[in-house]
């Protein structure tokens, strides 16, 4: 794929990952994005087609440009979303670079991320001398997206599966 063709599916990767958040707090309330994960598909599924490093920009760039131009995430929550989401995407991009396998690849970088999330909010809570919240923090994290998890565990497959397969002119990767 063009150098051309990756800049114009990151952005339209980006632009999904600040619209469909935005829908879901229209339709669900204000705190869904916490529960249905909705940033984290785009970003997930640009990182399949596109490599690491578009999909860690793509993770960077939609949750702070969401922020500034939606106040959404909060700022609370939006360096530790930056970790994940930068990691979701560096992670499908590499790993799916290894094997055209995409579960074993989602799985893996789902896991690596919601680590990572975890370990950013160690960090901070001890840098803040609450070390014995953090493990509450991420536990309840981690709770309050099984939702989301589960419906990128339905959706993203699928929906890479065909845009490999549009994307590479008839070249299916099982």
């Amino acid at each position: 794929m063009s150098n051309t063709k990756k800049l114009v599916y990151a952005s339209l990767f980006l632009a999904a990952g600040i619209l469909i958040p935005q829908i879901f707090h229209l339709t669900s309330g204000p705190t869904s994005g916490g529960t249905f994960l909705p940033m984290h598909i785009p970003v997930l599924t640009g990182g399949f087609l596109l490599g690491g490093l578009y999909g860690s920009l793509i993770g960077l760039l939609a949750p702070v440009l969401s922020f500034i131009i939606t106040g959404m995430p909060p700022a609370e929550r939006l360096p530790f979303m930056v970790v994940e989401l930068v990691a979701y995407g560096f992670f499908c991009g590499f790993l799916s670079s290894k094997t055209k396998h995409i579960y074993p690849v989602l799985v893996s970088s789902m896991t690596i991320g919601r680590l990572l999330y975890a370990g950013s909010l160690f960090i901070a809570f001890y840098l803040f001398k609450m070390q014995t919240a953090a493990p509450i923090a991420a536990w309840f994290a981690f709770l309050n997206g099984l939702v989301g998890i589960i419906i990128q565990l339905i959706f993203i497959p699928p929906v890479v599966f065909s845009l490999r397969k549009i994307t590479s002119k008839g070249r299916v990767y099982y």
